[in-house]
């Protein structure tokens, strides 16, 4: 791992969850390896979710001292990164113009002594599987000896980039190429896809190893959602930029289409981007500021529209499986569902276009028969989810574990 994980929050946080409960209820026993300094971001100290600690059985994390779920780092490079972060922070804040800009480590590979520590790290833990979180992590296994080696691909970066360029935005993390990219991940045996669409894309061009897609966990559990109160929009997510242009496409460009129609109709934001929005101006829009919520039983029902528009092709959208889970009927946007492929099909509805996903939205507010059928089919979510491919992917790996 090279990022924090004190959050299930995010997407990529439950696609990972969801790939080490896999291998826990495989019967591996798995050991949870932060970098020394890359992992802690811009602090100096981090706790790893309790969801994760119950899924492994050790957590290394060099350069760190341990005070039970708290790491604080040992490492005078990590406290003079936190320092300078401080102080953009600060200078921010102070400042009505264009402050100076935190460059963003998502994407970049280590540098050549942090990798070469990591790798050094390896040996003594005799491991079947080495697993790579981000092709940015792809080269360390070029030190995992005789293991079995996987990249686990939330984002292809190459990709990402091209993203976020043509729709005019700056990319939020080190641009490279999909030949970079590939090149990443040579000394790999596995590579597990978090998108179906990405899956596909570099098996096009990386075919000499094998790829598969993991299919998102459905880690809600089975809630006791009631679908009282009246029938009203809801979009949650954290704060990361692909929610933060899908929020900004919405306000934008759809919700006025519906309050157009229906002045009254309200939208709930969930989660920690409701913070980005200014009270008054939720006001005016009939948005309801929720923010984060500890039971997500909450939000759900069949009088809860679940919305996942995609404005930037980035990132899984896991609210869709968390609506769906959470049983509410579900609007969303071909990007959004191009990540899963088929395999939702007929769950949810998936307008072409931003008058099409007012009109859905309008027509879901309005018909209790909709809104109830597509809220009994979300059940199906579970099955069509199965990751059964990826346990046959791993299953060399899992018999030479046998054997040994």
């Amino acid at each position: 791992m090279a990022r924090r994980l004190d959050t299930m929050q995010s997407g990529s946080s439950q696609y990972i969850y969801g790939y080490l409960k896999l291998c826990r209820d495989a019967g591996l026993s798995t050991t949870l390896v932060f970098t020394p300094r890359r992992s802690f971001g811009n602090l100096a100290w981090a706790r790893v979710h309790p969801d994760f600690a119950d899924v492994v059985d050790d957590i290394v994390w060099p350069q760190a001292a341990r005070f039970g779920d708290l790491f604080i780092s040992t490492s005078p490079k990590v406290w003079g990164r936190f320092l300078r972060r401080a102080l953009f922070e600060m200078r921010r804040r102070m400042s009505s113009g264009e402050s100076e800009r935190v460059p963003s480590l998502l994407g970049k590979e280590l540098s050549e002594d942090e990798a070469q520590e990591v790798m050094d790290l390896l040996a003594p833990l005799r491991a079947n599987i080495v697993t790579a979180e981000y092709s940015s992590l792809g080269p360390l296994l070029s030190g995992a000896g005789d293991a079995f080696r996987v990249v686990f691909l939330h984002d292809l970066f190459s990709l990402r980039a091209e993203s976020f360029l043509s729709s005019g935005g700056q990319p939020d993390h080190h641009v490279i190429t999909m030949e970079e990219e590939v090149n990443r991940c040579r000394a790999a045996d596995l590579l597990i896809h978090a998108s179906c669409s990405e899956y596909t894309a570099m098996k096009a061009v990386f075919p000499q190893v094998e790829h598969v897609w993991m299919r998102p966990t459905v880690n809600v559990r089975d809630f006791d959602v009631s679908g009282g109160g009246k029938p009203h929009a809801v979009f949650m997510g954290s704060l990361h930029q692909g929610n933060i242009a899908a929020l900004d496409f919405l306000r934008r460009k759809v919700w006025p289409l519906v309050r157009a129609e229906k002045p009254e109709a309200r939208m709930h934001i969930v989660g920690t981007i409701a913070s980005l929005v200014d009270r008054e101006e939720a006001e005016r829009e009939g948005l309801v500021l929720i923010g984060p919520v500890d039971d997500l039983s909450e939000i759900g029902g069949e009088n809860a529209i679940g919305l996942a528009p995609m404005d930037l092709g980035s990132g899984i959208p896991i609210k869709i499986v968390d609506y769906l889970a959470l049983r509410m009927p579900v609007v969303a946007t071909s990007g959004a569902l191009a990540s899963f492929g088929g395999a939702l099909d007929g769950l949810l509805l998936e307008p072409k276009d931003l008058q099409g996903c007012a009109a859905a939205i309008l027509e879901l507010l309005d018909d209790e028969d909709l809104r109830t059928r597509l809220s009994e089919g979300a059940s199906a979510v579970r099955a069509r989810l199965s990751n059964d491919s990826l346990i046959e992917s791993l299953d060399p790996a899992l018999t030479l574990v046998s054997d040994r």
